[in-house]
């Protein structure tokens, strides 16, 4: 789907995985967008569409509700001037710098050209070793998308928040495409600002050219200089071939004192001048516009076939299942002790509207402590569920011989029958309600002990009370279910 597709989706998604029936869209309003998109859908339908078509026709209800949302949706996140105003910037700070410095001299080993040529090689093994990048592509593209100065005098609803989090991560591969865009065509326009100074005051002023160093002779800087010059004199070989003088004549530019040095033929800038600007040239405007105008179709690219991640993530898997007349399965699995109806209940209705109104429920036989059987677990995974709940008493203590190898065995047959996703349900009430008062150590002791279990396996921890969800668990597991970034 393109990108503004995608952000209506991703914002259909934040209102619907909220984890209550938010005030400006309820379940009833999921269920009616559902319907419509269905109606025009077949089983067939490429996912891309169905969910686009849903979204649109969410956004028919949605968007008269908060203006917030249509504010969201139609503030741009990408202008191309901004490309061009990079691009003018970088000339106007490169043109104004002290590129040749007092005297009307050039020295030869100054840090403006070849600093810059310096940064851009940095720039360049930067881009080519594969270093981790997942905090650059989320603060370039949190700056893309500031949320907060939109919705600025505007009644700020929290799940925008959300919708923000959620995007700045979706989109880090298009907002890094673009944020390259500019950083490279900033770096190429200071390059020819850069070359254009040179030029302009090389019209008015007559400029020599000379070298001083504390810890360089004559010998090395000539040696250096024509390394490092190299590749413009070979650029230059077909339009103007310009040579480097010998060991003699480096020594006749050395700047003694820093005294400027006096006018002769030898010494003159314009060749440097041809030199320096070639490099820039070669190093920096030439590579430095290539990059962007890769980054540019890439960006492009991306803008048109936005990277949403569908698969894998149960509140798109649950719509698409819809789609495909299917039903979503969650298997509730009790561990040595059992859970009152009400709780069952409880939870079922937190789950719906993660996994759908179609959700199928059902609750497996308790499992008694320490047994070896399993034939509870082969019947709970028969159907191939959606997400798997083994539930324990948070009055228990966990042990990795009982508790942690009956959830070994448990991974090792969901692995068999399609590995679904496995959260592990704690219930809170009873111990909360026997140490709340006069232990309250006890109680974080116990969670943590649950937790490290928990993060051994591999497993997300939901702590319930009477069934219902307790926070920050509730947030954390919703968030794992409906794929959005922790």
């Amino acid at each position: 789907m393109d990108e503004t597709t995608a952000r209506q989706v991703l914002l259909i998604q934040a209102f619907e995985t909220a984890g209550t029936d938010h005030p400006l869209w309820t379940a009833e309003d999921r269920r009616w967008a559902t319907r419509v998109a269905l109606d025009g859908a077949e089983p067939t339908t490429r996912p891309d569409r169905f969910l686009a078509a849903r979204a649109t026709a969410a956004l028919q209800r949605l968007t008269p509700r908060e203006k917030s949302v249509s504010a969201w949706l139609s503030h741009r996140l990408w202008h191309r001037r901004w490309a061009l105003a990079a691009l003018l910037l970088g000339v106007v700070l490169g043109f104004v710098a002290d590129t040749v410095g007092a005297g009307h001299r050039i020295n030869l080993l100054g840090y403006p050209v070849w600093g810059l040529v310096a940064w851009n090689a940095l720039v360049y093994l930067l881009l080519v070793l594969p270093l981790p990048d997942g905090w650059l592509r989320r603060s370039l593209s949190r700056r893309m998308l500031d949320l907060r100065g939109l919705l600025k005098g505007a009644r700020r609803e929290p799940v925008l928040e959300r919708v923000a989090e959620t995007w700045a991560v979706a989109s880090a591969p298009l907002s890094l495409a673009r944020a390259g865009v500019l950083m490279h065509l900033g770096a190429a326009g200071l390059a020819l600002g850069l070359i254009g100074g040179l030029y302009l005051r090389g019209l008015g002023l007559d400029y020599r050219a000379g070298w001083a160093s504390t810890f360089l002779d004559t010998a090395t800087v000539q040696q250096a200089l024509t390394v490092l010059y190299g590749p413009a004199q070979q650029l230059l070989a077909f339009l103007h071939p310009i040579a480097l003088p010998d060991l003699a004549g480096f020594e006749a530019l050395h700047l003694v004192g820093g005294e400027p040095p006096a006018p002769t033929p030898a010494n003159s800038a314009a060749p440097w001048i041809h030199l320096q600007a070639a490099t820039l040239a070669l190093f920096v405007v030439g590579p430095r516009l290539l990059l962007a105008a890769l980054g540019g179709l890439r960006a492009l690219w991306w803008s048109k076939r936005f990277p949403l991640k569908l698969e894998g993530a149960p509140y798109f898997d649950e719509l698409l299942r819809q789609q495909r007349r299917e039903q979503a399965r969650v298997a509730l699995l009790p561990y040595a002790q059992e859970a009152a109806p009400a709780a069952n209940e409880a939870l079922r209705g937190w789950l719906q509207p993660l996994l759908g109104e179609t959700m199928q429920w059902q609750v497996q036989p308790m499992r008694a402590y320490g047994s070896e059987d399993d034939t509870a677990l082969a019947a709970a995974l028969a159907g191939r569920p959606t997400l798997v709940l083994p539930r324990f008493d948070l009055s228990a203590t966990p042990e990795t011989e009982v508790h942690g190898r009956w959830l070994r065995a448990l991974q090792a047959a969901g692995a068999k029958a399609g590995a679904p996703r496995c959260v592990l349900v704690v219930e809170e009430s009873g111990f909360v309600q026997r140490f709340g008062q006069t232990a309250p150590e006890r109680i974080e002791q116990r969670r943590a002990a649950w937790q490290a279990l928990a993060t051994d396996l591999g497993m997300a921890v939901l702590a319930v009370r009477d069934g219902v969800p307790v926070e920050p668990s509730a947030t954390a597991v919703r968030r794992q279910l409906d794929g959005a970034a922790a």
